[in-house]
């Protein structure tokens, strides 16, 4: 139970880019890149984040996970039919075969797993409350409350998890500010579950709300199968160099903080 709520770190990682990136009426779509490295400084994966919007408003987002060789390992593709918070998806480890998700309702939500192709699908059913975070729309959240995290209120939030075929409370808590950047910290909000549960920590740019790094367990399981502890930085202008091959956009390179 405990390494599944470790490896999504409540989803941090991919959440954050959701609120990070920041549309315009002239932009309606938006890469972001990461580069989760180990604590080792060893490259884990990329991230390659591709967000969608309509009318300023985020409508999709789909994230190509690669490793240090560029050879793609997973792919989310997330929905927000049902508001911003509710973030309705798809999660597949494409190296271990892992599938998860989400699909939000108008009176319900849908869980699943399956831990391999020949496994049988888990699926369990929540009532949709307003409460409620579901996937990337966490960082919705997260976005719209930052002004009051700056102040130092703590926020209160019920992030529901495929993985885990539950929901959880979590916290949100100012660590540090200097300046337009805030270190915040994130973690359950129960006392037993935190003596297991490494806390998340993030570092925002409060102007234009873009988030620069992340730690936290990793999003992916390496070729092992384990998740690690990850440092990622954000990059919002161009792929990683060892992406360039890959992808005809760009800006510049992201850099480890």
């Amino acid at each position: 139970m405990v390494s599944k709520i470790l490896r999504y770190s409540f989803v941090i990682a991919t959440l954050l880019i959701t609120c990070a990136a920041t549309s315009s009426a002239f932009a309606q779509v938006q890469r972001v890149y990461g580069r989760a490295f180990n604590l080792n400084g060893e490259l884990e994966y990329i991230e390659e984040h591709v967000l969608t919007y309509e009318n300023d408003k985020i409508v999709a987002i789909e994230t190509t996970f690669y490793d240090a060789d560029t050879r793609k390992i997973a792919r989310q593709v997330s929905e927000f039919t049902h508001g911003p918070q509710f973030g309705s998806y798809d999660f597949i480890d494409e190296r271990h075969q892992y599938k998860d998700g989400v699909r939000v309702m108008s009176d319900r939500i849908l869980l699943y797993t399956k831990e391999s192709p020949g496994a049988d699908t888990k699926r369990k059913y929540f009532d949709k409350k307003p409460d409620q975070i579901v996937g990337q729309g966490f960082y919705q959240f997260v976005s719209a409350n930052l002004d009051a995290l700056a102040r130092g209120n703590s926020i209160a939030a019920k992030l529901v998890l495929a993985a885990q075929m539950n929901q959880y409370d979590v916290r949100i808590s100012k660590r540090q500010l200097q300046g337009n950047r805030i270190q915040l910290v994130v973690e359950l909000d129960n006392w037993f579950l935190r003596l297991f549960t490494p806390n998340v920590q993030v570092e925002y740019d409060l102007e234009n709300r873009r988030l620069l790094w992340y730690r936290g367990i990793s999003m992916v399981s390496n070729k092992d199968n384990k998740n690690v502890e990850v440092v990622t930085t954000y990059d919002y202008h161009q792929p990683p160099s060892l992406l360039g091959s890959r992808v005809n956009h760009g800006l510049n390179s992201a850099k480890q903080n």
